[in-house]
């Protein structure tokens, strides 16, 4: 087991997150709609909740920061494997692909999705349990959520129509290229996400991904 996340090269450690969102929810007419009160809401009991809530699903790289995400709601969850597989595929519009040596998924998702054990052995991906220091990547997701409110509030500012569950993908994908190309905030290092993540380092190992 890995007690200590020191990742020497990108795609070495990646972190999931699948997390309810505690702020943003869609209407009856799939309006998305932002709640200052923080919202309650457990992922395995997210399908019985009143409200239709957005759901993150988010993998980071732990060298670079740098991460890829989509957006359900609870009635139209996915499983981690159908994430993975498409955050780790290469894609021919945004940079982020590659299986990782190894994963650390949150208690919370391992629990309600246990196949996503055999599915990260039979890969030769090693499954690690996140450390008391793993809450430290939460503010990735509040960080996430908060673009993602901005990009609601952008579009109906510009577009003078609501943002609503059928038009995000497209706002989605814009945000999710600016968090990435925006320069990362580390003592002594001036260079974005995607930077970071392209950077050769000395003995890294061919990129691996999906088919």
């Amino acid at each position: 087991m890995i007690n200590r996340y020191r990742s020497p090269y990108p795609n070495y450690i990646h972190q999931l997150f699948i997390t309810p969102s505690k702020h943003l929810y869609a209407l009856k007419d799939r309006r998305l709609k932002w709640q200052d009160k923080a919202m309650e809401v457990k992922l395995d009991k997210i399908e019985g909740a009143d409200k239709e809530h957005v759901v993150h699903y988010i993998v980071a790289d732990h060298t670079s920061a740098a991460f890829y995400a989509e957006m359900r709601t609870n009635k139209t969850l996915m499983t981690p494997i159908e994430f993975l597989m498409r955050a780790w595929k290469k894609k021919s519009d945004f940079f982020f692909h590659g299986v990782p040596e190894h994963v650390i998924v949150p208690t919370a998702v391992s629990s309600k999705y246990p196949e996503v054990r055999g599915w990260l052995e039979q890969l030769g991906v090693g499954l690690i349990p996140p450390s008391s220091g793993f809450q430290a990547g939460i503010h990735q997701v509040r960080t996430w959520e908060n673009d993602v409110a901005n990009s609601i509030s952008l579009h109906s500012y510009l577009e003078k129509t609501p943002c609503t569950l059928d038009n995000i993908s497209v706002n989605l994908a814009k945000a999710l290229r600016m968090a990435n190309d925006g320069e990362i905030n580390r003592p002594g290092v001036r260079m974005s996400r995607k930077q970071l993540w392209g950077m050769p380092v000395e003995n890294r190992p061919p990129i691996r991904y999906m088919e």
